[in-house]
Parts: C-alpha cells; structure tokens; sequence
C-alpha cells in the first residue's frame, strides 16, 4: 500500500504532466465545492437545485502564506466564519470541485479584502438560512454574498425559495463560474499539502 505524501506527489506528478499547475492555478475568489456526509451536508443536500453531491462551499482566499479556503462552520456549538488551508477543508470530502468566476485582478482584490473583513469580524454561522438575516450567512450565502459585491451574481430573483424564503442552494454555485478541470483541483491539493 503506498503511503499518503507518496500518493500525493503521484497526484501532482500527474497534474503537472497533464499540463495543469498546482495550486498556483487556484486564485482568490474561486469557489470550492465539497460533497460530505455531515449533519449540514445532510440539510444542504435537500435543498439542492439539480446536483445533490454538493453539501459544502468555500471561496479560495490566496495570500503570501499561501492558499486558504474561507468558509462557514455550522458547528451546533457556536459555528463561525473559518479559514482554513485548503488540504484540510477538502480532507474529509467524498467530493471537490472548483469553479472560477470571470474576476479581473481588481474584482479578485475586493472580493479577497471583504472575505478578510468576514474573517476579522468572526462571522456568524446563520442556522435560519436567510438572506435577510445580516451579519450571520450560511456557506453558500458566504459566496455569493461575496461575488455580489463586485456585482457577479444573477440577482436573488433568480434564486429558488422554500417557504416563501429565498436560498441560494449549494450547487446552484457552480453555474457562476467556469469549472476547472478536476485534475488541477487535485493537483492544487496536493502541492498546497506540501507548504
């Protein structure tokens, strides 16, 4: 059986042969997506718009410390807004994708300085899943919250509703930017384990 850094550098051995960069590729403001089985998942996958493999959402956030995923924590014991490298968000996922969104570097710089901003204010996890709600946000709110701020999503009349409420469901994400290539995401993975 070979052991874990070996596959790993097998993976980005790979990626590199396929002609895709590592975690170079993946940019700030580019959103992952994972398929898990926790209780939260469990929610988010009901409320799906078409793919139910999605349960989870992050948007990349790139900085001389490296590559991090900002994303909700819907722990029942005080979730909050989270950064975390991107190995350990996509540890436990059955699932990963990444989607980018057609961001200039000016568009990149604000989403990255409001997702920041999320961060320092220690965002609240919002259990009611409401769009109307601020501060708190549930993940996929999270990013969309943060492409709305450089006007890249569709508007929230465009957004499904349970009970008269508008939610932006997980995999309803991926329709806002262009899918990479699932050998980059590994690929990106793998070389952001090694840092």
């Amino acid at each position: 059986m070979r052991s874990r850094p070996l596959r790993a550098g097998l993976v980005l051995l790979l990626a590199l042969l396929a002609g895709t960069a590592g975690a170079d590729e993946l940019r700030t403001g580019d959103i992952v997506l994972l398929g898990n089985d926790s209780a939260w998942g469990f929610v988010a996958r009901r409320f799906a718009d078409g793919d139910d493999r999605w349960s989870h959402a992050g948007m990349v956030l790139r900085e001389a410390r490296g590559v991090s995923v900002v994303h909700m924590d819907g722990s029942p014991m005080g979730g909050h807004i989270r950064r975390e490298a991107l190995p350990a968000f996509t540890a436990h996922a059955r699932h990963v994708r990444v989607a980018r969104p057609a961001l200039g570097p000016a568009q990149r710089a604000q989403v990255g300085g409001w997702l920041r901003g999320q961060v320092a204010r220690d965002t609240a996890f919002d259990t009611g899943f409401r769009l109307d709600d601020d501060p708190a946000m549930y993940c996929s709110e999270l990013v969309w919250r943060a492409l709305d701020q450089v006007a890249m999503t569709p508007g929230v009349d465009s957004l499904p509703r349970v009970a008269g409420r508008v939610y932006v469901p997980v995999d309803r994400l991926l329709a806002l930017g262009q899918v990479l290539d699932d050998r980059a995401v590994r690929g990106a993975v793998a070389v952001a384990g090694r840092h």
